[in-house]
């Protein structure tokens, strides 16, 4: 297979927007606001998908012809104006590209239908022939097809005639793997070339002439191989930038052998939020939960309810066939269908399954009746067509069973109702955040609002509070509770999502609030409606906006403005490509799709001040993503104080721009600082086991239990407690690597047995040629051999004023080979600290502890502006001062 052509100025983005295309807002209404999106900072459009859908389709995934561009947008003539356009404004695109599935309505399933396996087309698609048909659920009356010459008509459908098919009651599954459980949208099978070259070639000529720089690849887990289809991709695409919508539960990874720069950022997503609820509320808003609805206090036994019910309900094919595939009964494919705790096993046929893979599955099966033990073998180590079939159903399960059934049932704190996201687990704690930033890849996508979302950041934002204010949350629903009621199992959710997307209408309300009960599938659901139930629904809507939910708000609104902006900032400066979903460069108050989806007037003007702040956030963090460059190394910050833990703080570095040493001694590990590959070639897997030292110079070394993570410029991660010395940083300055002694600020390795007294104006923490002892047990990140270890008598002794000695079990020690190593290697590597991150956490705790007190944070060596106020800053600062315009601070150095 050949490459293709690499343009002139493909480039990976440094930012992007997410522009969703409709009839009324195509490509034209594109190119007018592409001075405005230059302005705003971002270097790249991120359009939803192009290609011809049906006519009215308001999202464009159910495409309907893949050899052309979207007439209802402006066709390809459209399409090259709009870049052209773009271009003149130094704006790059990407587009969202469907490989899983197309509207039923085409071409070439018609072909199919018509001439059955004899089609040229019948290898398009993932068809089960029975007797030479697939089956059509399309019936839903008495009413007969009516013949019209060559065509079959049944009210709105129209099917060739005669034909290979057979008409079959609407709720029952399809002949032919579909998209989760909606069976107009057909599965493609990519997996055959010739059918990825015909679904892609605009796709291709617009990456060979350099219109596209990039791809968002829709629901990789629909497909037959993954990790096969993304290979093809590269290979034909090049170096596009491609990320994918892969959904990751918890602690789960983006397969390290998948040719791709990431994700869509869902996993991001939750993170972000998570560092602004409060865990302490966990348990007042269960308890508050489950007495209001009658729901279990475990969230588990609700999700594992919810998808056995949505495989009774809409897989009965999907599971017959895997059934029949594997020699299995179908009880069991459900069992353990309904057990497998993630999207997809990653088992690849031909080949041993990996032992996450067989962990995964091993898990499931451990709470399963025996009966899965045959149906485990068969998925792991069975035909193609049984292991490709599991995994192609596991994701379908998930969506529909959490996505869009347990996430409606129980909602305790729905902020953390999100896709990919699990409720029961409430708070990130700075510590883990820093960790999960050190092992991401440089260039995958960030993002807090998609178009999929349940809520837009905002809502999130003033959802978060409630977290820290689960008392007077509990007054406020009691008191409207008792004005207005309706059903218990969605009181609470519609008074969560009242307050949250505060003021809304009631027809926008309404209708979330129909979605949502169908979705929760306790009264009422998408194929049982029941008129009466919704009458009843809408008067209940109509009251509670009524209410005055309002002052509720208000009280909430200055703590979600800090949570809002604080997310946002992170998300904006943290490693990866952060996207701005449109409309959210300034406050947004939507709630799940269509609401998401609705028209945005631009140029976005602030209306409040909220909305002031928002944008400046949002510009002032995406034009210095530009300055900085892609792949700027993530260094971990830690505030010093009694409130130290209300605050999140890190530095971006900029990555070098020549082959290095990498801090292990080996060569060639950075590439050209702007690759993103890693130094293994992409597998990701940690070179010794502990660290995933990056190809673009980005520190990942991660440390075991009790070991702070080592940064790209030598920095250590430290503990949240642990202090550090302004003048560490003002010992890279010098660039010797070398330890010297007298002045303020320089630094010596004290003898054994001899006390440290800080220099003056140091603030109490060890410089860098300085070491700590490993506490018994305690483990780091290099071999033991490589760590030569230190009497106790090694401890520095704090001065007055300074913070005392760490409790036993927090001390952390480098080795002075691994020192020098690492001082080496960042010298070197020329890695600098160029932008300061300071977002505030839990700000309702912090206003109850009288705010910031003597709490401080100790810059980087330099001169640091902050773009949000234009105020100067050095050395160790309080924060009260940094933290006095705004609840967050974006530092840019001033003095290169």
């Amino acid at each position: 297979m050949s490459s293709p052509p690499n343009p002139v100025g493909l480039s990976r983005p440094s930012s992007t927007y997410r522009v969703q295309l409709t009839p009324d807002f195509g490509f034209a209404q594109v190119a007018e606001i592409a001075g405005y999106l230059r302005d705003l900072g971002v270097s790249h459009v991120y359009l939803s998908p192009i290609l011809q859908a049906t006519p009215e389709s308001q999202h464009g995934y159910d495409v309907t012809d893949h050899s052309r561009i979207r007439e209802e947008f402006g066709g390809a003539t459209g399409f090259r104006e709009m870049a052209q356009q773009l271009a003149a404004q130094d704006l790059g695109i990407v587009v969202d590209i469907v490989p899983n599935h197309m509207n039923t309505v085409n071409a070439q399933f018609w072909s199919v239908l018509k001439d059955g396996p004899a089609s040229p087309y019948a290898c398009w698609f993932d068809i089960d022939w029975v007797d030479g048909k697939v089956a059509l659920p399309v019936l839903g009356d008495d009413t007969p097809p009516v013949v019209d010459g060559d065509v079959l008509r049944y009210h709105e459908h129209a099917f060739p005639h005669p034909g290979h098919y057979r008409l079959v009651d609407w709720r029952e599954g399809p002949g032919y793997r579909r998209f989760f459980d909606v069976s107009t949208l057909i599965g493609l099978r990519v997996e055959d070339p010739s059918v990825l070259f015909a679904t892609h070639e605009v796709i291709f000529w617009l990456l060979d002439e350099g219109l596209v720089d990039g791809l968002r690849v829709d629901h990789p887990d629909g497909l037959a191989d993954p990790r096969g289809y993304l290979e093809r991709l590269r290979a034909r695409a090049g170096s596009a930038w491609t990320v994918v919508e892969k959904i990751l539960i918890g602690p789960e990874r983006l397969p390290a052998d998948w040719a791709c720069d990431g994700t869509t950022g869902y996993e991001v997503l939750n993170r972000v939020n998570g560092l602004f609820v409060d865990p302490a509320g966990k348990q007042p808003l269960i308890r508050l939960f489950t007495e209001l609805t009658g729901q279990p206090a475990e969230y588990r036994q609700v999700m594992a309810q919810a998808k056995q019910e949505v495989l009774d309900l809409f897989f009965g094919a999907e599971v017959d066939r895997l059934a029949k595939t594997t020699s299995c009964d179908p009880a069991a494919v459900r069992e353990l269908l309904a057990a497998m705790p993630v999207y997809r096993a990653y088992v690849v046929p031909g080949e041993p399954p990996p032992p996450s893979a067989i962990d995964t599955v091993e898990l499931a099966a451990a709470s399963c009746s025996p009966a899965v033990r045959p149906l485990v073998q068969e998925v792991l180590y069975g035909s193609a067509e049984a292991i490709v079939r599991f995994q192609q159903s596991c994701g379908p399960v998930m969506a529909k069973g959490v996505e869009d059934t347990a996430l409606y049932r129980w909602f305790p704190l729905a902020c953390l109702n999100e896709v990919g996201g699990e409720p029961d687990v409430f708070g990130v704690s700075v510590e883990e955040f820093h960790e999960f930033c050190a092992d991401l890849l440089p260039y995958t996508m960030t993002t807090l609002s998609t178009h999929d979302t349940k809520r837009s950041e905002d809502v999130r934002a003033r959802l978060s509070v409630l977290s820290e204010m689960p008392g007077e949350w509990a007054a406020a629903v009691a008191e409207w509770s008792a004005q207005v009621s309706f059903d218990p199992h969605l009181d609470y959710l519609a008074w969560q999502n009242l307050m949250a997307a505060w003021p809304i209408s009631a027809e926008r309300f309404t209708d979330y609030l129909l979605k949502a009960a169908r979705e929760a599938k306790t009264a009422i659901s998408w194929v049982n409606p029941d008129p009466g139930y919704e009458r009843r629904l809408r008067a209940f809507a109509e009251a509670a906006v009524r209410l005055p939910i309002g002052g509720f708000t208000e009280r909430v609104d200055p703590y979600a403005m800090s949570n809002s902006l604080g997310a946002k900032l992170v998300q904006l400066m943290m490693p990866g490509v952060p996207d701005v979903y449109q409309g959210n460069e300034t406050t947004d108050f939507s709630l799940v799709d269509p609401d998401n989806r609705r028209p945005v007037t631009y140029p976005c003007k602030p209306e409040t001040s909220w909305d002031s702040a928002k944008l400046l956030v949002t510009t002032q963090a995406l034009r210095l993503r530009r300055r900085l460059g892609g792949a700027a190394a993530y260094l971990p910050l830690h505030a010093e104080g009694a409130r130290a833990d209300h605050v999140i703080a890190f530095a971006r570095a900029t990555a070098p721009t020549s082959p290095q040493v990498r801090q292990d001694g080996e060569t060639g590990a950075w590439a050209d600082g702007e690759s993103g590959a890693r130094a293994d070639g992409g597998s990701g897997a940690r070179a010794d086991g502990e660290s995933s030292a990056r190809a673009d110079g980005e520190s990942s070394a991660r440390a075991d239990a009790g070991q702070p993570a080592q940064s790209a410029d030598g920095h250590r991660a430290q503990a949240a407690g642990e202090h550090r010395s302004p003048a560490a940083d003002a010992h890279q300055a010098h660039g010797l690597g070398e330890h010297r002694s007298g002045a303020v600020g320089e630094h010596r390795t004290p003898a054994a047995g001899e006390p440290r007294t800080p220099a003056a104006g140091e603030y109490g923490s060890q410089a860098v040629g300085e070491h700590r002892t490993r506490a018994a047990g305690e483990h780091g990140s290099h071999a033991a051999d490589a760590r030569p270890a230190q009497a106790a008598s090694e401890h520095p002794t704090p001065a007055a004023g300074e913070y005392g000695p760490q409790a036993a079990g927090e001390h952390r020690v480098r080795a002075v080979a691994e020192e020098q190593v690492r001082a080496r290697a960042v010298v070197e590597a020329g890695v600098r600290p160029r932008a300061v991150v300071v977002a505030t956490r839990l700000p309702v705790r912090l206003a109850a502890e009288g705010g910031w007190g003597a709490t401080t944070l100790t810059l980087p060596a330099g001169t640091w502006r902050d773009l949000l106020t234009g105020a100067l800053f050095t050395g160790r600062i309080p924060l009260a001062h940094l933290l006095g315009q705004y609840p967050v601070s974006l530092l840019e150095r001033h003095d290169l």
